[in-house]
């Protein structure tokens, strides 16, 4: 599984911008791949409703968040999903070595979001935790994806989720990468199943001493 675009183009557009849309960032064949897993995994039952929140603090609330997931695991992944962790890793690295984030891992999940569901807007990390650094999202939606769709990615350009943003439509093979403390998003309800793997580029929380 190799990667249409080159990593330096994503660390440009962050560096500038904050964010970037890579259409076909992984080849059509290896987009296909992943997502007859994602439903293969949706059929046998193994996907659950995300909720907001963790720890004593989380609950499902479909009125705010109503997609479906399935983190992914390095030891039990099949041959497609550790090939694309793999090119991630490579990512991660190519971050470190041009920006110095210190990036220790990846993390992600398989989403599915069914007709009628959004995600309201929030920012990439939980209260008095900062370890999301990047955000990426890979689309794995099959055929031609049109704004009469819906399902886009609106990405708040300002300091608040109001004003100025840019939607993306998530097409199949595309690679949205943004800074995940800076930017408000949300997914704005689909009509019909919307599948991604969303994921994080992550610090390892610092000790309180």
């Amino acid at each position: 599984m190799t990667a249409n675009a080159d990593p330096g183009s994503a660390v440009d557009a962050l560096v500038e911008h904050g964010w970037v849309s890579l259409p076909h960032w992984l080849p059509d064949e290896c987009v296909s791949q992943l997502r007859q897993l994602s439903e293969a995994n949706w059929r046998a039952g193994r996907l659950r409703h995300a909720g907001v929140g963790r720890g004593a603090g989380f609950r499902v609330l479909p009125e705010v968040r109503g997609d479906r997931v399935l983190w992914l695991d390095d030891a039990t992944a099949d041959a497609a999903t550790a090939d694309f962790l793999a090119s991630m890793e490579g990512l991660r690295l190519a971050f470190n070595r041009a920006l110095y984030l210190g990036l220790d891992y990846f993390e992600a999940h398989l989403t599915m979001y069914p007709p009628g569901a959004r995600y309201r807007p929030h920012l990439d990390h939980f209260r008095n935790s900062h370890h999301r650094v990047v955000s990426s999202v890979l689309y794995l939606n099959a055929g031609d994806w049109a704004c009469a769709d819906g399902g886009q990615l609106r990405l708040y350009l300002g300091s608040q989720p109001r004003g100025e943003h840019v939607d993306i439509l998530p097409c199949g093979g595309t690679m949205v990468l943004f800074l995940s403390q800076r930017f408000w998003h949300e997914v704005l309800p689909a009509g019909r199943d919307r599948w991604s793997i969303t994921g994080w580029f992550c610090r390892r929380p610092t000790a309180q001493i």
